[in-house]
């Protein structure tokens, strides 16, 4: 049974559309480590494997580990990675982002009226 560093692991490569080969290649290690860490609980994979890992996918090692932010305790670590990402944007970047979002719920609250 899977442990939830398993899950969170899963649901982080599946999120980044990387195969079980394509993390275990980039980290350095072999398919079946990376599914053993996914799959089976009680896995302990050092620091540096851990580091490796979420460098492929492009997130902290807290977010593979599952440290909750203190601000948000429910997120989930999707949520996490898309606000670390958003916070090293530039104003610009960010006001992009919320004009985006802007159109796209405004469109959605005109459709369902």
């Amino acid at each position: 049974m899977a442990s939830a560093f398993g899950v969170r692991l899963r649901r982080l490569r599946e999120a980044k559309k990387l195969t079980l080969q394509q993390v275990a290649d980039a980290v350095g290690c072999t398919k079946a480590y990376i599914w053993e860490l996914e799959m089976k609980d009680g896995q302990r994979p050092s620091a540096e494997r851990i580091q490796a890992i979420a460098k492929v996918l492009g997130v902290t090692m807290e977010d593979v580990m599952g440290t909750p932010m203190e601000q948000a305790p429910d997120a989930s670590p999707e949520d996490v990675a898309f606000f670390r990402e958003y916070a090293g944007m530039t104003e610009e970047e960010k006001k992009n982002y919320q004009d985006v979002l802007k159109m796209m719920f405004s469109r959605k609250e005109k459709d369902e009226d």
